[in-house]
């Protein structure tokens, strides 16, 4: 638009100089019309290097300038060359009725009309009425006929984009290309017992830039979206424009892990290249993989969507895993720990669990506590309902590093003393984010779950007989999980070596009878280390 602006500005002050060595009115005024020409050139010359930071509100006036430039011109040319300088008007009402709908692209035929009309009357030529009926009709009639052919075109064009499976704004797969290849993907995953990934992104807030910025900020906004996604993935994966703003990858040969870390390498990405922008971007990712999150091409779209969802509820910009049946279990924890009545912000906060886990390396770590922290409870003799809600603070034990800084998480060599007084704070963090959620009493064990018997742990220095035996249950479930899993640094210790570090450290870090509980009823069949190993290849 800003270019086709300044090329009618720019083309039409040359015409108008240009005429100057042809024979005219006898009234002409020369120098007014080169005066004419120069605002011309210097309206093309502002749409050429401000294109980029004009609003939208700017374009739509644009052609009220040019009307208005061609009533200067038409004043300036002299009343026998009313006729030929009209034209111009013409120019003004094709460029409104191309870029705007209807009823604008009316109002800026209707002004043209109106200055053509002041023209005529100020002029009082001969035949002035005819002259107005045919040049204002057939400005009205012209524009009808031009907003008609380009909606035809545009009809055209997107039909024939859609056979192709081409998106036609930023030229990635449309969302019928996409259907037909993730069928196609999964069918050989399906055969060849191979994994696959999808990934389902949706852009924040983004209605808010068609709002303030105009529909052309968005449909940049996109195209941007579009080449950071396709620098991101490999050449294998399909980026497909499903929605609106809503975009989807399909990653072939990828398991949970790698589509994991190819989503929040996508959503980083989204928010550093829209970081210095006037309405800075985020986008919210839902992953899903085959076949953990479901069999068929319907269960994964719909599993990526319901993680999707999970983002936007947790807050935005974030990426969050779907498994098959994780929302029964997300719901039946909160039913059992409230009473019977099922909490979406409960089966939100386990989902930032999950995400947690993910984050920081460790998938599957914190559903571990959860089942160890449980052990240990029953081999207490604890009752049911005191049972579960332990089991869950297990589960949300470390909810509280998602306020960590990602340089702190995934630094791999020593940590600094701020960086560990940061890592120090994340069970008041747990604390504040699960008293959120009423879970006032579950949020004390959390923030007391790296409390030591002898003292010296954090974040208060409680003591022995301070504190709370629920969350002496999950630190030790907490330290043999961590000790048992197998990490990308290092294989995880057999069970009898744990349950030896955890009774060298009864007494001083741990609560003897607590330890002594878990070496007697519970460990090996329960923990995350089993299960990596389990897992891994011969």
């Amino acid at each position: 638009m800003a270019r086709t602006y300044a090329y009618l500005f720019g083309l039409g002050a040359t015409l108008a100089i240009l005429t100057l060595v042809l024979p005219g009115s006898a009234d002409r005024d020369t120098l007014g019309i080169t005066l004419a020409a120069t605002c011309a050139y210097l309206t093309a010359a502002g749409f050429l290097l401000g294109f980029d930071r004009l609003p939208l509100w700017v374009f739509k006036l644009s052609p009220l300038l040019g009307a208005a430039l061609v009533t200067v011109l038409i004043a300036f040319a002299g009343v026998a060359a009313i006729g030929a300088y009209a034209m111009f008007y013409f120019w003004v009402a094709l460029a409104a009725c191309y870029f705007f709908g209807l009823r604008l692209a009316l109002l800026h035929i209707g002004v043209c009309s109106v200055c053509y009309g002041g023209v005529l009357l100020t002029n009082e030529m001969a035949l002035s009425g005819l002259y107005f009926a045919m040049g204002a009709g057939t400005l009205l009639i012209s524009g009808v006929v031009m907003v008609g052919l380009r909606g035809q075109v545009e009809r055209v064009v997107a039909r024939l984009a859609d056979q192709v499976g081409t998106d036609v704004l930023t030229g990635l797969s449309n969302r019928r290309e996409f259907e037909d290849r993730f069928a196609n993907e999964l069918e050989r995953s399906v055969r060849s017992g191979q994994p696959m990934g999808l990934v389902v992104l949706d852009l924040d807030w983004f209605k808010e830039v068609n709002d303030r910025f105009g529909h052309d900020a968005g449909d940049r906004a996109l195209r941007m979206v579009s080449s950071v996604l396709g620098e991101q993935t490999r050449r294998i994966d399909m980026v497909a424009r499903i929605g609106g703003e809503e975009f989807a990858v399909v990653a072939p040969d990828a398991g949970e892990e790698e589509t994991y870390r190819l989503a929040e390498r996508l959503r980083r990405s989204v928010r550093t290249a829209f970081a210095d922008h006037a309405r800075p971007l985020t986008a919210s990712c839902g992953v899903a993989t085959f076949p953990a999150s479901g069999g068929t091409a319907s269960d994964l779209l719909r599993a990526a969507d319901r993680a999707l969802y999970a983002a936007k509820d947790l807050g935005r910009d974030r990426s969050i895993v779907y498994r098959r049946g994780e929302d029964e279990i997300s719901m039946a924890v909160a039913r059992r720990a409230r009473g019977g009545s099922a909490s979406p912000r409960l089966a939100s906060l386990v989902s930032m669990a999950e995400s947690v886990d993910r984050r920081k390396g460790t998938p599957g770590h914190s559903r571990a506590v959860e089942r160890l922290s449980e052990t240990i409870a029953r081999g207490l003799g604890l009752a049911d309902a005191q049972v579960e809600e332990i089991s869950l603070a297990g589960l949300l034990h470390d909810i509280g590093t998602i306020g960590l800084s990602e340089s702190v998480l995934s630094k791999a060599g020593k940590l600094t003393d701020a960086e560990w007084d940061e890592i120090r704070r994340h069970p008041e963090v747990g604390a504040r984010i699960l008293s959120t959620a009423d879970l006032d009493a579950i949020g004390e064990w959390v923030l007391a779950h790296h409390e030591r018997v002898d003292g010296s742990g954090y974040p208060r220095g409680l003591r022995n007989g301070q504190i709370p035996v629920e969350a002496q249950i999950v630190a030790v479930a907490d330290a043999y999980a961590a000790m048992t899993a197998d990490r990308s640094y290092r294989r995880g210790i057999p069970h009898e070596q744990a349950i030896e570090e955890l009774r060298a450290h009864a007494g001083t870090q741990f609560l003897p009878d607590v330890v002594e509980a878990f070496a007697a009823h519970g460990g090996r069949n329960n923990g995350e280390g089993h299960e990596a190993r389990t897992q891994a290849p011969n």
